[in-house]
């Protein structure tokens, strides 16, 4: 489903091994799944939720995550911006 993608060629040579093994791969990987692809809205926006967290505690500075963390509830961390980026000014984290 993506506009841009390498085939899998691509990736069997940048990982060492032959096209054959890699296709091989992608079919066991597919049975491992079921061929279930899909992602349910709620496991989307859990994870989504999980790496949006996990980005903002990489930006912030350590004094005010460890802060936050020992308070267990839900802060609006307005100093953990980058500045050059403005767009980041109004994010929150609950922690």
């Amino acid at each position: 489903m993506d506009d841009m993608y390498y085939n899998n060629a691509y990736y069997a040579k940048v990982g060492g091994i032959s096209t054959t093994e890699m296709n091989f791969l992608e079919v066991d990987f597919l049975f491992g799944l079921g061929f279930q692809l899909n992602v349910t809205p709620n496991t989307f926006n859990t994870y989504y939720s999980y790496l949006k967290r996990e980005t903002m505690l990489q930006q912030c500075p350590p004094s005010i995550v460890e802060s936050s963390l020992s308070l267990g509830r839900s802060l609006n961390l307005h100093l953990c911006f980058n500045e050059e980026d403005s767009t980041h000014q109004n994010q929150q984290l609950a922690v």
